[in-house]
């Protein structure tokens, strides 16, 4: 029994004409009638009454008709997701986030990747950012969308946007009434900062971009989470730098925009050809994310804030 046998009788069963089938089938009508003689041969059954003037479904015929059709329905579908899974990637892509870019990357990133590419299963979680490039390592994340590393590792590092930076200061603060705070502002401010063990190549790339340009970081309190640092700001301690798509209500607390302080937004993978499946929800990020002014342009910029917030 075989798919053509199958077709043949399902059409003739439709048209109930040898010839007509034979249209459909295109192919000739000898061609048609060999194969439900076959069939039924096979199957030991007269699916046909046949007639010089008329052809007819046999019982077995027509009770054996919907099982045909079944067989022929399910035969297309595996054609047609043969097809497309040579087209289309599939497979399992984790991506990891920091803090600061969980909250505003993660929804985008998985509506897009199922609309894309429904046949990769994406699963996402948080890291520290002293995880990320072990997590690459050992191949716990396949991609990281995270801040800049200020890393020397082997991972390949690609800038997707850099966004503005924001000051979280406490409502009665006197910045609080600014609309963007600049740069030469922070000099010497009370400031709160993550420790700097959290991430220390990012902390002391931007402490010496801050002396570089004259400006004394004061920092006041340390805290062991953004959470924290926030709570600190709200209750008068400092002020606290923060990417802006990470700054979320918290009460006692405004954010004001810093002038010349971007922060970058990275996509890192590990350095060999990525599969796929990786690959595509690599272009996936670039597209959802990307910023075409900025994603080419991985110069120095004023003062980068970077993992400070993370």
């Amino acid at each position: 029994m075989d798919l053509d046998q199958l077709r043949a009788f399902a059409t003739v069963a439709e048209e109930l004409h040898f010839g007509r089938a034979a249209l459909r089938l295109r192919c000739s009508q000898p061609q048609v009638s060999r194969r439900v003689r076959a069939l039924e041969d096979e199957l030991g059954l007269e699916l046909f009454v046949r007639t010089p003037r008329r052809t007819a479904l046999t019982d077995a015929g027509a009770r054996l008709l919907e099982d045909a059709r079944d067989t022929l329905a399910a035969a297309e579908r595996l054609e047609r997701r043969a097809a497309a899974a040579g087209r289309t990637a599939a497979g399992r892509v984790v991506v990891g986030f920091v803090w600061s870019t969980l909250g505003a990357h993660v929804a985008p990133l998985i509506a897009a990747a199922g609309e894309r590419h429904p046949d990769v299963e994406l699963s996402v979680c948080q890291l520290r950012f002293l995880e990320i490039v072990p997590a690459l390592r050992r191949g716990d994340v396949d991609l990281a969308i995270v801040r800049a590393l200020f890393d020397d590792s082997e991972m390949i590092e690609v800038t997707l946007r850099r966004e503005p930076s924001v000051l979280a200061v406490p409502a009665d603060h006197a910045l609080a009434g600014a609309e963007t705070v600049p740069l030469s502002a922070l000099d010497g401010l009370p400031m709160v900062t993550l420790q700097r063990d959290i991430a220390p190549r990012a902390y002391d790339a931007v402490a010496a971009a801050a002396a570089e340009l004259g400006i004394e970081v004061r920092i006041v309190q340390q805290a062991r989470s953004p959470s924290e640092a926030l709570a600190l700001v709200s209750a008068g301690i400092g002020v606290y730098r923060l990417p802006s798509s990470a700054a979320h209500a918290h009460p006692g607390v405004v954010y004001r925009e810093i002038e010349d302080a971007p922060s970058r937004l990275v996509l890192v993978r590990r350095p060999e050809p990525p599969p796929p499946a990786v690959a595509a929800i690599a272009a996936v990020a670039g597209e959802v994310f990307g910023d075409a002014d900025y994603a080419s342009n991985n110069g120095a910029v004023a003062l980068e804030i970077s993992s400070l917030a993370t």
